[in-house]
């Protein structure tokens, strides 16, 4: 008997294929966005320390240039959790592309296994078929023997 083959498995191959690369960079994605934004967190509990810092050295005399060195720390620390948050929207951004990616790929995917799953049902069909010609026929031939032993 005859086993089957899906004519178009090297393109189901192939699409599985993108699926997975679709999934894993979705992944990398999300796992980038998680790493900025523990690098956002830190920032802002760096900027919430510095700015108690800076509160509490004002009740102290200090030269008005060690205030500044801090006021302009405070304010490059501004500037780095703003590119951050950029850089967080950015990640964002890329994972909405991968999922978008991924959706496609999935139902990409899907459809090309169905197409395989039809393909089986029409084969295993296909054999039901001859597998009960077959036993029809053996059945007529026995009846026909039958008939004419008689």
């Amino acid at each position: 008997m005859k086993n089957f083959q899906f004519h178009l498995q090297k393109i189901l191959d192939l699409k599985e294929k993108e699926k997975e690369q679709a999934e894993w960079a979705f992944g990398k994605s999300v796992q980038k966005k998680n790493e900025e934004e523990t690098k956002l967190y830190q920032l802002t509990e760096l900027r919430n320390e510095v700015t108690e810092s800076l509160y509490s050295i004002q009740s102290e005399p200090r030269s008005i240039s060690e205030l500044m060195q801090f006021v302009q720390y405070q304010q490059s620390v501004d500037k780095k959790i703003e590119s951050q948050r950029r850089t967080v929207n950015g990640c964002e951004q890329e994972i909405e592309r991968c999922q978008t990616r991924l959706t496609f790929h999935m139902t990409e995917s899907k459809l090309w296994n169905r197409l395989k799953e039809k393909a089986r049902e029409s084969f295993d069909e296909n054999i039901k078929q001859r597998e009960q010609k077959e036993l029809d026929e053996i059945g007529i031939n026995r009846y026909l023997r039958r008939a004419t032993h008689r």
